[in-house]
């Protein structure tokens, strides 16, 4: 089979710890950060990491994909550091948060972006207080993938992440039902799990993303065949 390459708009859906970016001086606007990044693969340990992680400024308004898209476009015709900015939703507390989310970026200069996003005409939340929780998070994105093995596509701007083409959708709560399970019934391998989807000219295309430092294809094609059996029989 010769590779088939896969770029595409999508979605990521996931849940994650959150809590309020309060070491964030100088910034008047509610930001959300994500406390225990990728917990399916590091546990409760907090990586090492050479740079920031996921930053969520949280807007004013349910602003649609393209006009978020357009308001990073515009920022980053004038602003002089490099940045990666999605639109996004988290749902925290039974309540929803539009949100852009903000990756690749040193946080000591949030401050000048987020009045460059002001520039724009994006309007944010002003900072209260939230307590730390468990939040679903969903982001917009744009996926440039390779299918090296039948529905196994390896993300080629990030070699520990992969996505294992699924059935069907579900739930997300029977997602996490499904990803225990197979966790529980794979020895020695750890990973972590969200939900994916992107599209080409059929339709919708179902996807597990897969987070793990040390995938190989083996590993992937047996995660694979343990979430098509799981979902078979939920």
């Amino acid at each position: 089979m010769g590779i088939r390459t896969l770029p595409s708009l999508g979605t990521v859906t996931k849940k994650e710890r959150l809590s309020v970016a309060d070491h964030l001086n100088g910034v008047p606007v509610l930001v959300l950060e994500t406390t225990m990044p990728y917990a399916g693969y590091y546990g409760t340990t907090v990586p090492d990491k050479e740079g920031p992680g996921s930053l969520f400024l949280v807007t004013r308004h349910h602003y649609n994909d393209d006009k978020v898209i357009r308001f990073v476009q515009g920022v980053k015709k004038t602003f002089a550091r490099n940045f990666d900015g999605v639109p996004g939703n988290i749902t925290l507390v039974n309540r929803s948060y539009p949100v852009i989310r903000i990756r690749f970026f040193p946080s000591e200069h949030m401050s000048a972006l987020v009045f460059a996003f002001r520039e724009q005409g994006a309007e944010f939340v002003p900072k209260i207080k939230i307590s730390p929780s468990e939040g679903l998070i969903r982001i917009t994105k744009y996926f440039n993938t390779e299918e090296v093995e039948d529905g196994i596509f390896l993300d080629t701007d990030n070699n520990s992440v992969a996505y294992l083409q699924v059935d069907e959708h579900i739930r997300w709560s029977s997602f996490e039902t499904i990803t225990r399970h197979v966790k529980n019934n794979i020895e020695g391998l750890t990973f972590d799990a969200a939900q994916a989807i992107m599209y080409d000219c059929s339709g919708i295309l179902d996807f597990v993303r897969i987070y793990d430092e040390n995938r190989s294809v083996d590993k992937l094609k047996e995660i694979r065949n343990k979430y098509l059996e799981a979902i078979r029989k939920a």
